[in-house]
């Protein structure tokens, strides 16, 4: 059946409609990560019992470290305000090139609106109770990580600008990338395991954010096909579903991937707690110390397993988050 002469906009209500629908669920993709970040605070730093297990992580990241710290070093020195600068010329240079002027705009201002909610967050909103563990800091409060911000800036700002078609891969690219920069904060002791799962929350919710907001509204009833593509005249012979499935199974996968290892640091987490819980609780340098090396090194291995979990998680659920018509490959008008 042929549609002649139509535009988008006369195509059948369930194709818009399914089209605008990944918007609404953008949108509390957002509330739920915004919510997520306010919670991690409030978890591992404002909770007496929180603050000593982000530093029974903190104790435990020095076991095992020196196989990798020269690594994760080198990575976070090159992270800097000056990366993130040259990240949105690149991004706005190279989705411009490929013709999308919209994803080039709304990826420039999300890495623009992580970086800075990031500091406005950590040095003017949020602050650190001091429970007695925070000396070398000098009770400064940490979260969210700034490095991991800027990493997971540009991994969101990679999922924005990439086509539907790549758009899985681009989010394990991006996932690979935040958590390489998460996990090297974490194992260099320049921050402790919820200052990097909230920096890869915030960058998600602004990602969610800009797809909410239109970022990829030209997808909404076009296909996944670049331009100059042709496709048969009228509708899609393909069932609804089995190209989508084809093309986002990635990111399914990747999202799969996520959730068992949430799983895996959430049984972790459980085990430092009720080992904290065990030995007192008591936010001392005692109770520390009284953890042991098996204590503290599970502490950290639920940190960076937990950084793991939410990197994939993040990416994969921006990437599931395509419009249905690009995803299936939209109806085309008969001409």
């Amino acid at each position: 059946m042929t549609y002649p002469n139509h535009r988008p906009t006369d195509l059948p209500d369930t194709i818009t409609g399914s089209g605008r629908r990944y918007r609404v669920l953008a949108g509390l993709l957002a509330l739920a990560c915004g919510t997520g970040v306010i919670g991690v605070w409030w978890v591992s730093v404002v909770h007496p019992t929180g603050q000593t297990m982000e530093q029974a992580a903190f104790a435990g990241s020095l076991i095992g470290a020196r196989f990798v710290s020269d690594h994760a070093r080198s990575l976070l020195h090159v992270v800097s305000l000056p990366a993130a600068i040259g990240l949105v010329l690149a991004v706005l240079l190279g989705a411009l090139w490929r013709g999308s002027r919209r994803r080039a705009l709304w990826a420039a201002g999300a890495v623009v609106a992580i970086n800075i909610s990031t500091q406005v967050l950590k040095y003017l909103i949020l602050w650190r109770p001091d429970h007695g563990l925070s000396q070398r800091f000098g009770g400064m409060n940490t979260l969210p990580s700034g490095h991991t911000a800027v990493a997971a800036s540009a991994a969101v700002a990679l999922v924005l600008v990439t086509r539907p078609r790549w758009r899985p891969a681009a989010a394990w690219v991006g996932a690979l990338l935040a958590a390489a920069m998460g996990y090297s904060t974490l194992v260099c002791q320049w921050h402790r395991p919820g200052d990097v799962l909230s920096a890869l929350l915030l960058a998600t919710a602004w990602g969610a954010l800009a797809v909410a907001c239109g970022a990829w509204a030209d997808e909404e009833t076009q296909g996944a096909e670049a331009p100059g593509e042709t496709s048969p005249v009228g509708y899609r012979a393909a069932p609804v579903g089995v190209t989508s499935a084809g093309r986002l199974s990635g990111a399914a996968v990747l999202g799969g991937l996520g959730i068992l290892s949430g799983a895996a640091a959430l049984a972790l987490a459980v085990l430092n707690w009720r080992g904290v819980v065990a030995v007192g609780g008591a936010p001392t340098p005692a109770t520390i110390q009284a953890l042991g090396r098996t204590g503290t090194f599970i502490a950290y291995a639920a940190g960076a397993v937990g950084t793991v979990a939410m990197a994939c998680m993040g990416m994969a659920a921006l990437a599931l988050l395509t419009p249905r018509a690009a995803a299936d490959g939209a109806p085309r008008v008969a001409h």
